[in-house]
């Protein structure tokens, strides 16, 4: 019996310490996502020339497929933190990493518009929030992004939040 105890111990010990890895690898790829989107759309304003994209002529910053790659890249992280299991405070952490990126980059301006524009994209990470994180994360949003600066992919987050502060 307690041989069949102590390798049951080792196997959920193993399990765990797999969890713990595969989490803190995610993370560390979320955020080297956004160093090298960041990266990628600075260069691109470095390299572009004068007068590119002036009235309607060539392309803008923004017509660059980093900006598709990032967003692709995005969604597939979301969805392997999603699927990682991790518990409400860790996910309210991701969260508020991803939240803040756009108020710490606002240039280059294609790449601001990016990171604003994802928001709409981590709903799922909203639903493995608890009432209390959900109310937190809620509180501090509208606090950092006043009514009259919110788009669409903001006012879904504030609607998600608030559902799952009112059902948990």
């Amino acid at each position: 019996m307690w041989k069949q105890l102590a390798c049951l111990n080792r196997k959920m010990m193993i399990t765990m310490s797999r969890k713990l890895k595969a989490t803190a690898m995610v993370r560390t790829e979320l955020k080297s996502l956004y160093e090298g989107y960041l990266e990628d759309a600075k260069r691109v304003e470095r390299e572009r020339k004068p007068g590119e994209g002036l009235f309607g002529i060539g392309k803008t910053p923004a017509d660059d497929p980093c900006h598709d790659r990032f967003a692709g890249e995005f969604e597939k992280t979301v969805s392997q933190l999603c699927d990682d299991g991790l518990c409400s405070k860790d996910m309210l952490d991701q969260l508020l990493f991803i939240y803040k990126a756009p108020l710490e980059n606002r240039e280059p301006a294609s790449a601001y518009w990016m990171l604003l524009a994802v928001h709409g994209k981590t709903l799922p990470m909203i639903e493995k929030l608890d009432k209390e994180d959900a109310g937190e994360l809620s509180r501090w949003y509208k606090g950092k992004y006043p009514r009259r600066e919110r788009f669409p992919a903001q006012k879904l987050v504030i609607e998600s939040l608030k559902r799952i502060e009112k059902n948990n």
